[in-house]
């Protein structure tokens, strides 16, 4: 299986996770952000990739995962995948356009507190959808082989 190494880090990142720190925002945040760096690096960006394959940049905000937006971008960018970290940025900016701070933002993201996100807000949902069409014919970064290279480097 070529995304063996992918795979099997993926698998020890979310090895500690449970119902309980599911539901906490802090202690989920918290677990990622203390998590081994490479596992880090393959929970953040596979869970963007899924959200964003499965339904845009609307649905990983809506489910949540946008609580970890701000670090999934430093992520991008270390393993070089630096398009998707800009369109990853742009829809961060799109829903958090008054600037909270990230812990706020954070907070608000996981509690669905977000209204515009929430409720669908049809400008923000077109504008969020123009970036999921730029996400999905990026092929000059395919974020399999870029983890890839980044685990091959890094174990």
């Amino acid at each position: 299986m070529e995304n063996n190494i992918i795979d099997k880090t993926y698998s020890e990142a979310v090895i500690g996770l449970d119902e309980e720190t599911l539901k906490d925002c802090d202690l989920w945040y918290n677990y990622v952000l203390n998590l081994p760096k490479a596992q880090q690096v393959v929970y953040t960006v596979i869970l963007l990739n899924w959200q964003i394959e499965n339904g845009g940049f609307h649905q990983y905000f809506f489910n949540s995962y946008g609580q970890f937006a701000y670090l999934t971008i430093k992520n991008l960018n270390l393993i070089e995948a630096t398009h998707r970290a800009d369109l990853l940025d742009s829809a961060t900016h799109l829903v958090n356009e008054e600037y909270f701070i990230e812990d706020k933002f954070r907070h608000l993201i996981f509690n669905r507190e977000f209204s515009k996100i929430v409720d669908f807000d049809d400008l923000l949902f077109d504008k969020l959808n123009e970036l999921d069409d730029k996400y999905y014919n990026m092929e000059d970064e395919n974020i399999f082989d870029l983890l890839q290279r980044y685990l091959d480097n890094h174990e």
